[in-house]
């Protein structure tokens, strides 16, 4: 194909709206000519930010489709993978910088493609938090009936680059990204989203501020359907979905157990603490489903990174095999690696305890408050609820130490949370005390409940004090 003449170019690229015609006077006026060397005149365009080289060789190859979708620009191609492209854009009205993930065009056509696509696109609009890529919108091209999603654009690198210019990272950076990832994980199981394709790759590192943020929530269903996937360089990348089937073989969970997504971002800390991943990679599937694999893990050493005791237990506990040893939510994950922080930092000694976290489920408005007010000043934090589902769910998303049930006010459902709490606690190896406040017609109802080490049932009335001694036993 013969390369277009420049003044040929100049009206292809007015016309496609990628420039206008002061910014090819500015050329002329350069050039001292109009028309000529094509190339000559796209790197001044280049050169003054009118064009990106991206454009410029889409241009120069006569194409005259792909510049704009759903009225961004696109300057440049990011990523390509076997389901979508990722490419760097910008709204010509407003000037901001997006990237937009475009749904190949071969599976456009495939309607159960299409509906998890939009399903990650909607997903990832309800997820708002400083260490998650914002997904802007979701939405299919009128003219060129591709789809698309758009989202907040990272100027930075994904963990695995940075860490391939790095090798491997000191302690108190690999827990700073901890927390930033812990907490956007964190947010997302409150609202009932896991990962499930937690990996070097997903994690992306803003050059400026060094804050990480999560992306590619929910993508995991999509990438599972194909064999391969590629990454930015276009190399075969390892699908970390075949890697969660294997640990969930072997520890027995179910799919979408948010401890899951601890164990494999314990690999990522793992690696950026040693500087190598804890397990052989391979693009075997059948090899990488093998127990042996996760069994054969060697332990961080002093010998990988200089750091205190609790930085290895941290690792250790994240990617234990035993479900019932690993940190049970993203929140108390999240804890474990502020109390290492504070640690590395040299705040964590010397200073005061962190007070016990206490849930009260009272639905009389007068005890609510007067219990409140003392507990307060008995040092406990306290949380308040007059539903007892409440206490269940925030104990799964960030386990608290005591637990008070009025049932005399709540009712049955008081017994039954009461009963399942402290079992879940103690089927997970976790602690958490337990008084039942049972009413004066409500004698019977002892016998509902299985016997559990730390817990304690009182018949009203009851007075304040027996209460608080009753704390007492469990502090």
């Amino acid at each position: 194909m013969e390369t277009p003449d420049a003044l040929v170019l100049a009206n292809q690229a007015t016309r496609l709206g990628l420039i206008q015609p002061h910014d090819v006077q500015e050329v002329w006026d350069e050039l001292g000519e109009r028309g000529g060397d094509p190339e000559r005149f796209l790197r001044i365009l280049e050169r003054k930010g009118r064009l990106t080289p991206w454009q410029s060789s889409k241009l120069l190859k006569g194409e005259i489709d792909g510049y704009f979708l759903g009225g961004y620009r696109l300057l440049y191609k990011i990523a390509s993978g076997t389901f979508g492209r990722v490419y760097r854009a910008d709204d010509p009205r407003t000037g901001r910088v997006v990237a937009i993930k475009v749904l190949r065009k071969k599976w456009s056509e495939n309607k159960h493609v299409v509906d998890l696509f939009e399903r990650e696109g909607r997903m990832g609009m309800s997820l708002k938090h400083p260490n998650i890529v914002e997904v802007l919108a979701v939405n299919q091209d009128p003219l060129t009936k591709s789809y698309y999603i758009v989202m907040e654009f990272i100027e930075g690198c994904n963990l695995r680059e940075h860490l391939a210019a790095r090798k491997k990272l000191e302690p108190k950076e690999v827990i700073r990204i901890l927390e930033d990832t812990a907490s956007g994980l964190a947010y997302a199981f409150s609202r009932g989203i896991t990962h499930r394709d937690m990996k070097l790759t997903n994690v992306l590192i803003h050059t400026a501020s060094k804050v990480a943020k999560l992306v590619d929530f929910g993508l995991a269903e999509i990438t599972q359907m194909f064999k391969n996937h590629w990454d930015v360089t276009g190399e075969v990348t390892v699908d970390r979905t075949v890697d969660y089937a294997g640990l969930e073989k072997l520890t027995g969970v179910p799919h979408g157990d948010t401890r899951s997504d601890i164990f494999f971002l314990g690999c990522v800390a793992y690696e950026m603490a040693s500087g190598r991943s804890p397990m052989t990679m391979t693009k075997d599937k059948q090899a990488r489903m093998q127990r042996e694999r996760f069994l054969n893990i060697a332990p961080l050493t002093p010998a990988d990174v200089q750091a205190p005791t609790s930085f290895f237990r941290l690792i250790e506990t994240m990617m234990s095999l035993d479900t019932s040893v690993r940190y049970q939510t993203p929140s108390q994950l999240l804890d474990a690696i502020r109390d290492v922080k504070n640690e590395l930092e040299g705040t964590g000694k010397g200073k005061t305890a962190a007070p016990k976290s206490l849930f009260l489920i009272e639905r009389d408005e007068r005890l609510q408050n007067v219990l409140r007010e003392k507990l307060k000043e008995q040092g406990f934090r306290v949380l308040l609820a007059a539903d007892p589902q409440r206490a269940l769910e925030r104990y799964r998303q960030n386990p608290f130490d005591l637990l008070i049930v009025d049932a005399g006010t709540v009712g049955e459902d008081g017994i039954l949370v009461f009963d399942r709490l402290l079992g879940e606690a103690a089927r997970l190896g976790l602690t958490c005390a337990g008084i039942l406040l049972l009413g004066q017609d409500q004698q019977d109802w002892r016998t509902r409940i299985q016997p559990h080490t730390r817990m304690k049932i009182l018949q009203h009335p009851v007075k304040l004090k027996t209460l608080l001694q009753s704390l007492q036993e469990f502090r």
